[in-house]
Order: structure tokens, then C-alpha cells, then sequence
């Protein structure tokens, strides 16, 4: 969204972030030139990137300056739709919390819209990527955290979660464990330290993305959703043609 904002304030050209749209309803249309869900190793990647590269700077002059091929009041519908459902996703984490249903509900309509877009396969390739590494790096953090408390310290599990769903970058729910009184807050107060530290490291991840630990979750599910279900598309047109 803030992608096609510069769009609009003409930093951008349309065919920089997306090359069409994707009928929902057409299923016998090919799927667009990408290795999204494909079996391709690591190297491989890198070899169609560098490929891809070389063909993106023999075909570059040729180029105009134009968005050819897209129909920018399509684009703005589009975008405005993703919109929508972004605004209704966020609406129902506030209202019900990320784990209720009707915020999945709302989370598999985000996907659904999501995948109508036909992103540039390198840049979707990327989003995805990085959306896992950084996954990665929370879900270190997380079970650390979890290990730390749940099987050093012996608070039960379902009070962890309690505490530290929600506020994982946030000191205070360390500091209300400790006050708590129960008989794990002594244990606790034996690792605050390295608790504090992955508190710490989970803040520095929200900073470097912009996102908090929850959107950042929510982010991951949205593109791997797209993800597979362009993976389904792909393998269904080519079982048909």
C-alpha cells in the first residue's frame, strides 16, 4: 500500500511493484512468471536471478516510461480493495484479538485479495524471503523466552502466554512476573537478565521492519497464505494444459 502511494504521487510507476491482476474467478489462465512455491534449490534461485538480470538490462532502453498494459483505474479499485481489507483485519485485532476467529476470518479475506495482485516475481520473492527471516528471528527470541520461563523457571505455561502474548517487546510483563508473588517469581528472577536481553533483541526487530512482533506475524501468514495458494494455482494450469 505505501508502494502504490508513491504511485500515485508519481515516485513510482505502476509496473516498478506489480505486472496485472489475477482473476479470482479464472482458474484456466496461465500463472505468472515466477518460482513462487517451486522445488528450485537455493542456487538455482540465484542462477534465474542472475538471468533475469541480465535480461532486465538488455530490455531496459527499450523500455518506456509509460505503464503499459495496466489499467490505472483497475489499479486504484484494486488497491483500494486491499485497503479495505486491511483496514478490516486491523479492526478486528483490536476489537477481538489476534487469535480469534473472526480476525482469521478477516485475515483469510486480506490473502484472498492479496493474491489477485500480480506483484514483479523478484520483488514478491524478496517480501516473502525476508518475512521468513525475520519470522526466524523472532520465533529464536520467542522460544528462548518460552524455555527460559516455562521449563528453567517453571511458570505454567498457560500463565506465560498470558503474560507475554502481546507484549513481547515490552519489559512490563518481566516486571509482573517478578511482582507476582507466585512461587516461579524467584526462578524468574534468575534469568531477567537474559529475559530482558531477548526483550530487547524483539524491540530491535520491530525498529529495523517498522512492524510490532504481532504485525509481523500476521504479515508471515498473509504472504505464505499468497504464497501457497499461487503454489495450488500453478500446479493446477499445468495438470491442465
Amino acid at each position: 500500500l505505501d508502494q502504490f502511494d508513491k504511485v500515485e504521487a508519481e515516485e513510482l510507476r505502476l509496473t516498478d511493484i506489480i505486472s496485472g491482476f489475477i482473476d479470482p474467478d479464472q482458474d484456466d489462465v496461465a500463472p505468472t512468471a515466477t518460482h513462487i512455491g517451486s522445488e528450485l534449490s537455493e542456487k538455482e534461485l540465484d542462477d534465474e536471478d542472475d538471468e533475469d538480470e541480465d535480461k532486465d538490462d538488455t530490455d531496459e532502453d527499450d523500455e518506456s516510461d509509460e505503464d503499459v498494459g495496466i489499467d490505472p483505474e483497475l489499479a486504484r479499485e484494486k488497491f483500494s480493495e486491499l485497503r479495505r481489507t486491511y483496514a478490516a483485519m486491523e479492526t478486528a485485532i483490536q476489537q477481538y484479538g489476534r487469535y480469534d476467529e473472526r480476525t482469521k476470518e478477516s485475515i483469510d479475506a486480506l490473502s484472498e485479495t492479496f493474491k489477485q495482485f500480480r506483484l514483479i516475481p523478484k520483488q514478491f520473492d524478496r517480501l516473502v524471503n525476508d518475512m521468513r527471516q525475520t519470522m526466524d528471528k523472532v520465533r529464536t527470541q520467542e522460544r528462548l523466552v518460552m524455555r527460559l520461563c516455562v521449563d528453567q523457571a517453571k511458570m505454567p505455561k498457560k500463565t506465560f502466554v498470558q503474560l507475554f502474548a502481546g507484549n513481547e517487546s515490552s519489559d512490563a510483563w518481566i516486571d509482573e512476573a517478578l511482582n507476582s508473588g507466585k512461587p516461579y517469581a524467584e526462578r524468574v528472577a534468575r534469568y531477567e537478565e537474559d529475559l530482558r536481553r531477548c526483550v530487547q533483541k524483539l524491540k530491535i526487530i520491530e525498529e529495523e521492519t517498522g512492524l510490532s512482533v504481532e504485525r509481523i506475524k500476521i504479515s508471515a501468514v498473509v504472504c505464505l497464505s499468497v504464497k501457497r495458494k499461487h503454489a495450488v494455482r500453478r500446479r493446477k494450469w499445468s495438470k491442465a494444459n
